[in-house]
């Protein structure tokens, strides 16, 4: 289970912009974002791969919970989609899957979108943590195929990396 940390709460100030009726949060943690979607969202749901997140996480939310890869148990769509995925780039030692994403850091982050995109309601937005450690050309690359729009809501300046939330639109 991820614990909040600077990328968390970067990604909280941003939600709290956003309210609808449907949200989707991808990679629960400790359900600190599903607390804040529930306060401008009619429906929320969180999915994880980790047992232990979703039962932390019950009774702690009102929240629909499921366990599943990403967004691959789902059908509905969504208004308002957020994850802040492992986004480091793999340490050859020791590999962390709460926060090293792949080889290049990306990799997690791609399997989300692949996994959400066709979620969204027609006007839906997907917000997503990044890091200047990674290399989030292959998010702009994907970005150019589906014809989205990106663009960065907010960003923070630490002294060994920039955390960036950014909002991905069709």
């Amino acid at each position: 289970m991820y614990i909040p940390s600077d990328d968390t709460f970067l990604l909280a100030d941003c939600i709290r912009q956003y309210s609808g009726k449907w949200a989707l949060e991808i990679g629960i943690g400790t359900g600190l974002l599903l607390n804040l979607l529930e306060k401008s969202f009619t429906n929320v749901v969180g999915s994880d791969i980790d047992l232990w997140s979703l039962e932390h996480c019950r009774g702690r939310s009102g929240a629909m919970l499921v366990c599943c890869d990403a967004a691959s148990a789902f059908a509905g769509r969504f208004d308002l989609i957020v994850s802040n995925p492992p986004y480091l780039p793999d340490d050859n030692e020791v590999r962390d899957k709460t926060v090293h994403g792949g080889p290049v850091g990306i990799e997690t982050t791609i399997h989300f979108l692949q996994s959400a995109l066709p979620l969204l309601v027609g006007d839906g937005k997907m917000l997503l943590v990044v890091s200047s450690l990674a290399d989030s050309s292959a998010v702009d690359q994907l970005v150019m195929e589906k014809k989205m729009h990106k663009k960065v809501v907010k960003e923070k300046r630490l002294f060994y990396e920039t955390l960036s939330v950014i909002e991905l639109t069709t």
